[in-house]
């Protein structure tokens, strides 16, 4: 009884750590709901050890645990969500160098936690495989850019336009994130949260999507969002200036400078707290800086720009197609695997063989697998379709069975495999190329 009891007050303790943590970070102090949030977010994601998973990884996170084929509507109980969360963490330990190897079970526990109490608040056990991919899709690390296509692709349809109701969905299971750390009186979820974002009901596409919420200022629901990525940008920006307020010699993160004020600039901290000194007051308008120019190289760069010499801006974002791709169509695809393999190795672990000046074949013993005991040889692999060609490196420490060029295409070399000889050395003990064909 003494035990069960101990063991139920270590576990109520763990559910509450990040938000204890949280607190004594003293985020409320900050005036302005949207950095309040973004901050709590971004610490949040810190120390969860999210931002160091990309959102490419964490696609790939999704595919590896068959989410990509559940319906997003379908519930996973906290066990089965252990096991994903669990399986992104020891991945992201594999990419680290040693010294920089993160604590696994401790993030396990954080993040778990976190996403039971922001998702099911009412204690059934069991959350949606939507609002795990719109959960860890928005709270891991990489470019805004990647996670709202990311988004966009999950809710969307086959002719490459926005389902509103699943974009309402997703408004539901983001907003949760905000609540989740006190602030659903400024972002919760509202009925007329669409419609702040897409006021007329009309055929959105994915530059459409990207354009409403990349803008300057994002829609008011979701401005929480984009800043959490621009202070993941400015923590490490140092500005060689004076703080008008705390006097501090330099600043880190933000600078902002009153429009009004001359050479009147404050640091993030005392301009998210509302403090102002002299003259200014907090209702005159502030610029936001996230980087540090020299009088010197701004001078250089105002007289190049007047001589035309300054290149024009580039577009924010690239502009992609209104027609989503069409799949590959993997009956008509062959690919083909090639390698180079010392003379008596084989890629299958049977016998190898080699050729003498002569051109005559001799058999040798050979154990080596696909990827091992190479002299030295780069291996390499192609996509063919067509008359094209993509060419793809061969890390050297795959084998038969683990080598997949395009994710998600080819996870094993099956029995389907065929293999023929290619080009030979033209000397006992050189290597020879070996071309692998898999017919998919």
């Amino acid at each position: 009884m003494i035990e069960e009891s101990g063991k139920r007050r270590r576990t109520m303790a763990e559910k509450r750590q990040l938000f204890m943590e949280m607190r004594a970070q003293n985020f409320d102090v900050i005036r302005l709901s949207t950095y309040r949030t973004a901050c709590k977010l971004r610490f949040v994601q810190k120390r969860c050890n999210l931002h160091l998973v990309d959102i490419w990884n964490m696609i790939e996170a999704f595919r590896d645990n068959g989410l990509n084929t559940l319906d997003h509507n379908t519930e996973i109980n906290v066990s089965r969500l252990e096991t994903i969360i669990s399986s992104i963490y020891y991945q992201l330990n594999k990419r680290l160098p040693s010294t920089h190897q993160i604590s696994v079970e401790q993030s396990i526990s954080l993040l778990l936690n976190f996403m039971v109490a922001a998702y099911d608040s009412e204690g059934h056990g069991k959350l949606t495989v939507f609002s795990v991919k719109a959960m860890l899709a928005t709270m891991c690390g990489g470019k805004i850019l990647d996670k709202l296509r990311y988004i966009f692709s999950q809710i969307s349809d086959s002719n490459g336009l926005m389902i509103f109701t699943k974009f309402d969905q997703f408004l539901r299971e983001v907003l949760k994130l905000p609540t989740a750390v006190f602030e659903g009186p400024s972002f919760g979820y509202t009925e007329h949260s669409v419609r702040t974002c897409f006021p007329q009901q009309k055929k959105i596409t994915l530059n459409m999507f990207l354009d409403t919420l990349m803008a300057d200022p994002p829609p008011q629901c979701l401005v929480w969002l984009p800043l959490m990525h621009r202070l993941a940008h400015v923590e490490n920006v140092f500005h060689p200036v004076e703080c008008s307020y705390c006097h501090c010699e330099s600043m880190m993160g933000f600078r902002y400078r009153c429009q009004q004020c001359h050479n009147y600039q404050l640091c993030q901290s005392c301009f998210w707290r509302g403090h102002a000194s002299g003259p200014h007051s907090n209702q005159h308008q502030m610029k936001e800086h996230s980087s540090w120019k020299s009088p010197a190289k701004k001078l250089s760069h105002a007289i190049s720009r007047s001589l035309g010499c300054v290149p024009s801006r580039e577009p924010p974002r690239p502009l992609f197609p209104e027609q989503p791709e069409k799949p590959l169509d993997l009956a008509h695809i062959v690919f083909l695997f090639s390698v180079l393999l010392p003379c008596c190795a084989s890629p299958t672990g049977g016998r190898g063989w080699h050729r003498d000046a002569s051109g005559k074949q001799t058999p040798c013993a050979g154990t080596a697998a696909l990827g091992e005991a190479r002299s030295g040889g780069v291996g390499w692999a192609w996509l063919r379709e067509g008359s094209g060609a993509k060419v793809f490196p061969l890390p050297q420490t795959s084998k038969l069975g683990e080598f997949s060029p395009l994710p998600g295409l080819l996870n094993s070399l099956t029995d389907q495999t065929h293999v023929s000889p290619s080009r030979a050395g033209k000397g006992k003990g050189q290597s020879r190329c070996l071309t692998l064909g898999v017919v998919l």
